[in-house]
């Protein structure tokens, strides 16, 4: 668990959900839905009866809508990842709160769902989208635990790398994207039993 994100960052900013109370780990999505990516990733949480957090990108909910309901029936909760992808940091008020209402429309269009959680693409944020998000009534999430898996040159490390790292009530970051479609299904399982083996309980974000 990064030093930074564990107590640093909470400390800074006590209103960002770094990790929660729980005794479950929280297992969570960025940038879904990918038509290759998030059907394997349905298919691992389903056969352990495993529910996740999915913040999701406006653009692929409106690409892909029916997968973005599949995520809704199987039971995870939904989180709004931005409309673009795009960077928010440094972005005026305005164009901030565009890129979460434009999500939060597409998700109330084609999944009847009206998220509670906002993350930032990539994580960055300012004052500003700490006040958008306030002003949108959404609980603003981080995470404690970053798989790095979008990145990872030995996929097949990440199992054993993340999960001592996790404790009681961490945010795990994962991701169903382009960039982790060819693996995910090498590491997903494989770290989900990892963590079971540890006494590890999952649990969805809830508010």
């Amino acid at each position: 668990m990064s030093f930074l994100n564990s107590v640093v960052a909470p400390a800074l900013f006590p209103s960002v959900l770094w990790h929660t109370n729980h005794r479950a780990v929280h297992i969570t999505f960025d940038d879904g839905p990918h038509p290759t990516a998030t059907p394997k990733v349905l298919d691992i949480l389903d056969a352990r009866n495993i529910c996740a957090t999915f913040f999701l990108v406006g653009a692929n909910v409106q690409r892909y809508p029916e997968l973005a309901s599949e995520i809704v029936c199987h039971g995870h909760t939904i989180g709004n990842h931005g409309q673009t992808h795009r960077p928010l940091i440094f972005k005026s008020f305005s164009l901030q709160q565009q890129e979460i209402q434009l999500a939060n429309e597409a998700m109330k269009q084609f999944m009847n769902v009206r998220p509670k959680f906002f993350r930032p693409p990539y994580g960055y944020f300012d004052l500003r989208t700490l006040r958008v998000a306030r002003a949108e009534s959404q609980q603003m999430v981080m995470w404690d635990v970053d798989a790095h898996d979008f990145s990872a040159r030995q996929p097949d490390h990440i199992p054993a790398t993340v999960s001592k790292q996790a404790n009681h009530g961490s945010i795990i970051l994962l991701h169903d994207n382009e960039s982790t479609a060819s693996t995910i299904g090498v590491y997903l399982a494989p770290l989900l039993d990892r963590l079971s083996d540890r006494g590890h309980e999952f649990s969805a974000l809830t508010i």
